[in-house]
């Protein structure tokens, strides 16, 4: 059996962090071994050393990002107004560009797309429940507004928005946006000065 690197070495994490940044910057096309290495900055070889495939390299970033997104969540939950927090987290355009560029890849590699599946249908669902209790606290229960679909509202506005705004494309968002607001202030009331929604930046 071919001998692997540690795993909790230094090396592994730049190669986990070149290839997300790899994944930001340039999309999942750029993700080859020698791309990898030249932007973490050590030698090719050494990639498999540490990862069997590119694949398995690629499974350790989606980990990573869910384990950063699952610490943003959480942040979000003790936020003074949690459900405006949610909503900056899941319209952040880094978040949003990355995630396509994930759901793109998933679709050329069945592995990482059966980790994105469980991943996305695990978080989302702890998301649903979170709102679920948030809508009880604050008297409106899921009978007026369902906390699935805030939740759903949440993702599909905010990787639609920030994926057509890439391209150029803004018919639309604005009305999208002030929806979103109007929803938000009859639940949670209006905004404070400390929550500022991650597509309020990217107009």
């Amino acid at each position: 059996m071919r001998r692997m690197g540690v795993e909790g070495s230094e090396t592994r994490a730049q190669l986990i962090e070149a290839t997300e940044r790899l994944l930001r910057e340039q999309g999942y096309a750029a993700l080859t071994a020698r791309q990898v290495a030249a932007k973490a900055g050590i030698k090719p070889q050494l990639l498999y050393y540490y990862f069997r495939t590119m694949d398995d390299l690629v499974l350790a970033v989606v980990r990573q990002i869910i384990a950063k997104r699952s610490g943003r969540f959480e942040q979000a939950l003790l936020s003074p107004q949690p459900l405006r927090a949610l909503w900056g987290m899941n319209s952040d355009p880094s978040g949003a560009l990355l995630g396509s560029q994930l759901i793109s890849l998933a679709g050329h590699r069945e592995a990482i797309r059966a980790e994105i599946v469980r991943s996305a249908d695990q978080f989302r669902s702890v998301q649903i429940a979170a709102v679920s209790r948030l809508l009880d606290k604050y008297g409106v229960g899921n009978k007026t507004y369902s906390a699935a679909g805030i939740v759903m509202l949440m993702v599909g506005l905010g990787r639609a928005i920030v994926t057509e705004s890439v391209l150029g494309v803004s018919v639309g968002h604005a009305q999208a946006l002030e929806l979103m607001e109007q929803t938000l202030q009859q639940i949670e009331g209006a905004k404070l000065p400390d929550t500022s929604p991650g597509l309020h930046r990217v107009r």
